[in-house]
């Protein structure tokens, strides 16, 4: 394209929840800084009623359908649930550029939560979730023509099942204003004191982490973990050693009372927390599904273990048992590696692989035109 193109970025019809009353209710908030350093307007699916099918893949799939999108050169789609309005897209406007941004949901049934359902409801989720990956994996194929994805993990997964289809990693970042106040902390580097952030979603692997828990006592008697987010049980507590907090005003002050972040996910996209923890020189443990793992690799191999209560157990236990020095370090290390996600730089980074993004498909279309017009001369 030799001139800037119009873009759209399509949310489906629910999203990330608003940070504040300020924001729109849709979309990542990183996603929507993606969308604005690319020029891009958002377009929202129309609200729909369907009635006891509210939540499933029909839901996307009828508010697709009923949704009108104006012209442009490019859409982009704001993750898997977005995917349904492709063929929409594609049918009204034939030469438009379609572009996946994929996350957490490409992962399919292992990204959806179901352990607080009950037996019937579980199984009918379960099935639809794993009719919806279906489908939206056969409509990438056919009617995505490239993919941005938010770490290389989960490019990886992209190319998994649409190996045709060109990919570029790019990164979320943490907020502004989050990363000022994350600046000032002062870690207690010093304490065998773990805290994890998240909602309380069987992906995020928080079980495990508690499950984890009495190993690692057996090996740091004095180690704590604390667990911030909402919905997590008090059950939890009955684990010696694990407090849980729900949802807390300043959570910087809790992040400075520990040495260790953890992120036990089973499967996580990205995991923004992972880089807030790094920007305030907390150290963080990660699995090796969580897409920030390269990150937190590059400041020691034993700070990515496997997503289960064994490994995260010896991993958790290695790093109590270092010296504060050489927690220090670590510390030091994981802030300058965090230094890199901000906002600015994310930003710039996603313009660029954006743009380069378009040119792979511009050029894969030429080829794929030179050899038609090969083949029929």
């Amino acid at each position: 394209m030799n001139q800037s193109p119009r873009v759209g970025w399509v949310y489906p019809a629910f999203g990330h929840p608003a940070h504040d009353e300020d924001d729109a209710a849709y979309g990542h908030p990183a996603h929507r800084g993606f969308q604005d350093a690319i020029g891009a307007d958002p377009l929202l699916f129309s609200p729909v009623s369907v009635g006891p099918l509210s939540g499933t893949l029909v839901e996307d799939a009828v508010a697709a359908v009923r949704s009108s999108f104006p012209e442009r050169d490019v859409y982009v789609l704001e993750n898997a649930d977005a995917v349904y309005a492709a063929p929409v897209i594609k049918s009204a406007h034939p030469d438009a550029v379609v572009v996946l941004l994929a996350a957490h949901n490409v992962f399919g049934l292992e990204s959806y939560d179901f352990a607080a359902d009950p037996l019937p409801k579980a199984l009918a989720r379960r099935a639809d979730r794993y009719l919806d990956a279906t489908v939206v994996r056969a409509l990438v194929r056919r009617y995505v023509d490239g993919s941005l994805a938010v770490s290389s993990f989960v490019a990886d997964h992209v190319r998994s099942f649409a190996p045709e289809t060109p990919v570029r990693p790019v990164h979320p970042y943490v907020q502004p204003d989050v990363a000022d106040r994350l600046d000032e902390a002062t870690p207690d580097l010093g304490a065998n004191r773990a805290i994890t952030v998240c909602e309380a979603r069987d992906h995020k692997g928080v079980d495990l982490l508690v499950e984890a828990w009495p190993a690692v006592r057996g090996r740091v008697p004095d180690a704590t973990l604390h667990v911030v987010g909402t919905g997590h049980p008090d059950e939890y507590e009955s684990t010696p050693g694990v407090t849980v907090h729900g949802y807390v005003e300043d959570l910087t002050a809790e992040l400075a009372a520990s040495s260790l972040y953890v992120h036990p996910a089973r499967v996580d996209a990205f995991g923004v927390s992972v880089t807030e923890a790094m920007r305030a020189g907390v150290v963080p443990l990660v699995t090796e599904t969580t897409g920030s793992f390269p990150v937190v690799g590059d400041i020691a191999d034993d700070l990515v273990v496997e997503p289960n209560p064994a490994a995260l157990a010896a991993g958790i236990s290695g790093y109590f048992e270092r010296e504060v020095v050489a927690r220090e370090r670590l510390s030091a290390r994981a802030r300058d590696l965090a230094a890199p996600f901000d906002a600015e730089t994310q930003q710039d980074e996603f313009v660029a692989a954006f743009e380069e993004l378009l040119a792979a498909i511009d050029g894969a279309s030429d080829r794929n035109g030179a050899r038609d017009g090969g083949g029929s001369a």
